[in-house]
């Protein structure tokens, strides 16, 4: 195994993780010349790229199941048990919220069918 492919995975990880190529090169203990040649390379860019897509993919679902808590906690809140204040509150933030995530879904259906009618395709 050469050390190209040993310290790939390892750097490009460290990379992704917000470390610079320095740091990177002393975490998993590898040269920094050889981490430099090594951030050079279409492959190591590629792979960061992956792991980014990944570990943002993975906060998106962590924040998409918060979101849907939050929702049901609004809703508590719109309840004529709480303060008025709380209430008032929890409506303001719902209707702020509502526009905007209205939008999106539009932009999102519209550009789904976009891509249904040809041959367009968009990664998401």
């Amino acid at each position: 195994m050469s050390k190209q492919s040993k310290f790939l995975e390892p750097l490009a990880v460290a990379v992704a993780s917000g470390n610079s190529i320095k740091q990177a090169a002393e975490i998993v203990n590898c040269s920094l010349q050889s981490a430099y040649n090594l951030s050079h390379t279409e492959q190591f860019r590629f792979r960061v790229s992956e792991i980014r897509s990944e570990i943002t993919q993975q906060a998106i679902g962590k924040l998409t199941d918060a979101a849907s808590v939050a929702c049901d906690t609004l809703r508590e809140l719109l309840d004529a048990t709480q303060k008025p204040s709380d209430r008032l509150n929890a409506a303001k933030s719902i209707l702020a919220s509502l526009g905007p995530l209205s939008e999106l879904a539009e932009l999102r259906s519209r550009l789904d069918r976009l891509e249904q009618s040809s041959s367009l395709k968009v990664v998401s």
